[in-house]
């Protein structure tokens, strides 16, 4: 049986390192044993504070996808709202694909943003990511803009809630 959950402090450790994993994986060409800042103060960015969400769903106590959230950074110009949050490290094990994982995990990450006031959901994509721009549709985003940055085709998406 899975079991979804808010990060408790106990996973704070496993979250970063399944994360690290995870962006190797996918960016395996920009990872170069890099450790992001928000991964390097994970408590700051998705524990402590209020813009800042980090869920996980286990099998067993084997953390097999993620989802989060931190406030936005406004890095792009986009003309967001100034309370947007980022959805980010959105990542489900391969072996455990096309069961609704990935959408429960969405499902209860706008749960928790509705019940903290947040209205601006924005997240960006890649096309090389199979299915990403489809699924993230269907999650009830909508493209604002693609633009070609560094090395990446890149695709903003936004949705309110």
């Amino acid at each position: 049986m899975l079991n979804y959950q808010l990060i408790d402090k106990s996973d704070y450790v496993s979250a970063v390192e399944f994360a690290l994993y995870t962006r190797q994986l996918l960016f395996p060409e920009i990872y170069h044993g890099q450790v992001p800042k928000d991964l390097q103060n994970f408590e700051q960015h998705y524990v402590h504070d209020p813009l800042g969400c980090f869920i996980t769903v286990k099998d067993q106590n084997r953390i097999i996808g993620t989802i989060a959230y931190r406030a936005y950074d406004h890095r792009f110009d986009l003309n967001l709202p100034f309370n947007t949050v980022e959805v980010v490290k959105l990542f489900v094990l391969p072996e455990y694909r096309r069961n609704g994982i990935a959408t429960q995990l969405c499902n209860m990450l706008f749960s928790h943003a509705k019940n903290h006031a947040i209205t601006s959901l924005y997240l960006h994509t890649h096309p090389f990511l199979p299915a990403a721009e489809e699924f993230w549709t269907l999650q009830g985003f909508e493209v604002i803009q693609r633009e070609w940055i560094d090395t990446y085709d890149t695709i903003h998406m936004s949705k309110s809630l």
